[in-house]
């Protein structure tokens, strides 16, 4: 039992001498959609607390962002959605049509992948796609 101890430690220090960091959800962790900005002439989910686009929804958040993406695919791929702020299985299925149709990997989790390649609510009206 000792030896074996010593060996973690052994690779534990390795790792810090050469830089290795480790990962996980605390370390690459992306946060969770909970608002809507005006980025890049169209309106997309952001993280308030760090005014950051990049962020991610899925089935069981319920935010003014889930209002917004539900709004946008109602708007730009036709979805007859519900805004009702509530990410549930229905707006998870038309997220994976959107997704399909936008050609990004269709797993029904809105993220920077699905922001880039989908079309959003233009400001001033009609659908635009953003970075």
């Amino acid at each position: 039992m000792k030896l074996r101890t010593l060996t973690v430690s052994a690779a534990v220090a390795a790792g810090s001498l050469l830089g290795v960091v480790p990962s996980g959800p605390a370390v690459a962790a992306t946060p969770t959609c909970d608002w809507v900005a005006s980025y890049a002439g169209a309106w997309v989910p952001m993280y308030k607390a760090t005014n950051t686009v990049t962020c991610n929804l899925v089935q069981g958040t319920h935010s003014a962002a889930v209002r917004q993406l539900q709004h946008s695919m109602n708007l730009c791929y036709g979805e007859k959605l519900v805004e009702d702020s509530d990410f549930g299985p229905s707006t998870r299925a038309a997220l994976i049509r959107t997704q399909q149709k936008a050609g990004t990997p269709a797993d029904g989790e809105y993220g920077p992948n699905t922001r880039k390649a989908m079309l959003h609510e233009k400001v001033g009206g009609g659908c635009t796609r953003v970075p």
